[in-house]
């Protein structure tokens, strides 16, 4: 018996990556307040699959996990010229440490920290969130008790709960706007913004990189804002506290641990507009889940 001949995949366009998109830089810096301009791109809920060999999130092991991706991008009408960066975050586990008042709770608030400050730029302007708005918006399983001690919940439900959070997230940025997107005009013109990204904030009395790149990201803590539309007529409010955070290059020791909890996790499956590969999978690995890598 012959055997089937397998198909050897040749070399052509159909396996090249493309270009890169291009980064910002310091250079790309407003010179009077260090600030950036641009829109949103995109925003796109895709998937991460965590290995099994993969630590830092052990109940998440061998299962796909939801991952929210808002895609930022410089304004240049040439979109060949246009930079980008991308600020994600993924389900975080629910454990005895993630719950509320559990020592990485942050995990978790600092997440719905930054989806509130979004939604205060484009949706609520200085309202409070509807009923039926916080309902969507919160995580529907409990795990805590009466007491609010730790109650186990399947990650089966963890993941599906956070999917939904997502989805419903999605949902408001993308169709908030009389069915379009917040982030654009009526007429689907994109709104400018201004954008605080930082290189090193500092730690003590040490300079720490928020990425082990050494690049550009939005501060993995929202603190007092990190994007504010932009008024030609008003300076913006977002400030750059030149003291402890900076967006240049500088020669620092390297470090060899994150400066937050992070883990290094496998590549990402998001659909084709906002996709980004190789990502790290916490959300606050000191990258607050930036990639810059190819889209």
């Amino acid at each position: 018996m012959s055997e089937e001949k397998v198909k050897k995949v040749g070399r052509g366009i159909g396996t090249a990556r493309g270009t890169t998109r291009l980064k910002f830089s310091h250079e790309h810096a407003n010179s009077k307040n260090g600030l950036f301009l641009a829109h949103i791109d995109s925003v796109v809920l895709g998937t991460a699959k965590i290995g099994e060999d993969t630590t830092g999130m052990p109940s998440f092991n061998g299962m796909e996990i939801p991952r929210l991706a808002i895609v930022f991008a410089s304004n240049e009408s040439e979109a060949a010229k246009r930079k980008y960066i991308t600020l994600s975050w993924n389900a975080v586990e629910s454990n005895v440490n993630t719950i509320q008042g559990g020592k990485e709770a942050w995990k978790v608030d600092s997440i719905f920290d930054y989806m509130k400050h979004i939604l205060d730029v484009f949706v609520l302007k200085g309202k409070e969130m509807t009923a039926d708005m916080e309902e969507k918006l919160t995580l529907p399983f409990n795990d805590t008790d009466e007491n609010g001690e730790y109650s186990p919940v399947e990650p089966e439900v963890v993941i599906a709960g956070w999917t939904t959070l997502f989805q419903n997230f999605v949902t408001i940025l993308t169709t908030g706007n009389d069915g379009k997107p917040v982030y654009q005009t009526k007429e689907g013109t994109p709104i400018t913004l201004w954008i605080k990204l930082l290189r090193f904030q500092k730690q003590g009395k040490a300079w720490k990189a928020l990425n082990s790149r050494g690049d550009l990201a939005f501060p993995a803590f929202v603190g007092e804002g990190v994007i504010e539309i932009y008024n030609q007529n008003t300076p913006p409010s977002i400030k750059i506290n030149v003291m402890r955070e900076d967006i240049k290059p500088r020669q620092i020791e390297e470090r060899k641990e994150p400066n937050l909890p992070g883990i290094s996790g496998p590549a990402i499956s998001i659909p084709p507009t906002g996709t980004a590969y190789g990502a790290n999978l916490d959300p606050f690995d000191g990258n607050n889940g930036i990639d810059d890598s190819p889209f």
